[in-house]
């Protein structure tokens, strides 16, 4: 199954991917210039009993058969950091509904599905500043959506509860690739921190919060 993007879906990617980009170079510039000599380099103390949890966005399965914006999460802990970017398949929460005698083209839909994860170490060039050698894999699956198929997902309690209808995805093909990349995280307060991430196969930014800080303040 082929998939085939427009030319304005490539030309947005092209336009997210250059921010990016410029994003990553600006933090590392502001990094260079407002250092002094007095600065704390490389003081891997700052990574003991720092533990961090976050979310991000961005585009997922670069330079692969499939590429669509998602979400994800990310954990660190002593410096170690891992994450998961995922997107689709864009068709299972569709509401759209088909019958089982309605054509092929109209009851099955292709779809698609990609996952990125990282793992890699955050080195403390400054102490509101680290940076991150990343490596790790993305995984893209191609197949169709049943529009035919009805199932029922529901989530909260009391009279607060959501109801939503979602299809069947069945895969037909998988793929699967090395990723490798970096990226920058920044902490204008210790207990919160901004990263930007640039890999082969995904380019994404996040937020993040230090638990061992939130901790230590409301401690006191």
């Amino acid at each position: 199954m082929t998939i085939i993007t427009s030319d304005k879906h490539s030309l947005n990617f092209t336009k997210y991917s250059i921010i990016m980009k410029k994003a990553l170079l600006i933090f590392a510039m502001g990094a260079l210039l407002s250092t002094s000599a007095n600065a704390q380099w490389f003081d891997f103390k700052n990574n003991v009993h720092r533990y961090e949890i976050g979310v991000n966005l961005g585009m997922a399965g670069l330079n692969t058969t499939f590429h669509e914006f998602g979400f994800g999460a990310s954990v660190s802990a002593w410096g170690v950091y891992l994450d998961v970017l995922s997107a689709g398949p864009m068709y299972k929460y569709d509401n759209r509904v088909a019958s089982m005698n309605d054509p092929a083209n109209l009851r099955f839909l292709p779809d698609s599905t990609t996952t990125t994860i990282n793992l890699g170490y955050q080195i403390p060039v400054l102490p509101w500043l680290r940076v991150m050698p990343l490596i790790g894999f993305n995984v893209c699956t191609s197949g169709h959506t049943d529009m035919a198929t009805h199932n029922v997902e529901t989530s909260g309690n009391g009279e607060y509860v959501n109801v939503e209808l979602y299809h069947d995805y069945n895969r037909e093909y998988r793929w699967a690739y090395l990723n490798f990349g970096g990226g920058l995280v920044i902490s204008p307060v210790k207990w919160f921190s901004v990263y930007g991430v640039y890999t082969v196969h995904a380019i994404y930014g996040g937020i993040s919060l230090n638990l061992s800080a939130i901790a230590s303040e409301f401690g006191d």
